[in-house]
């Protein structure tokens, strides 16, 4: 498996709830078709979290997790360029420009390792 997270920053015009509610009910819908190749399509949102250990450090510097899954490298380079198209390009960098501030966003390649479940305290 070869996954991806996008890391995003909501356009500052928009509030956490209208972000949310855009991506969700517009942006994901929109994009979710033209996405060849990929096997599955999460965002994950981010909110700040404090306790008396942790204090909230203000604003984060991203606002979504978007992570794509693919069946190997080919599928995500398959999906890159058709993303590329500009008939494709027509119709989604314009709803990018209202949602995300594109400056902020980077791409990455997930290396996933997993704890044994076995060394996790019991309940």
């Amino acid at each position: 498996m070869y996954k991806i997270a996008i890391l995003l920053k909501r356009n500052p015009a928009l509030s956490m709830d209208e972000f949310i509610n855009y991506y969700e009910g517009v942006h994901a819908p929109l994009a979710a078709p033209l996405l060849a190749g990929a096997k599955r399509y999460f965002r994950h949102f981010l909110h700040p979290y404090s306790n008396a250990v942790y204090s909230e450090a203000g604003e984060a510097a991203y606002d979504v997790v978007t992570e794509f899954w693919f069946d190997d490298r080919a599928g995500f380079d398959r999906c890159m360029d058709a993303l590329s198209r500009p008939d494709v390009v027509a119709v989604l960098g314009p709803d990018e420009e209202k949602l995300f501030d594109r400056s902020a966003l980077r791409i990455m390649v997930i290396e996933e390792h997993e704890t044994d479940p076995a060394l996790l305290p019991k309940d």
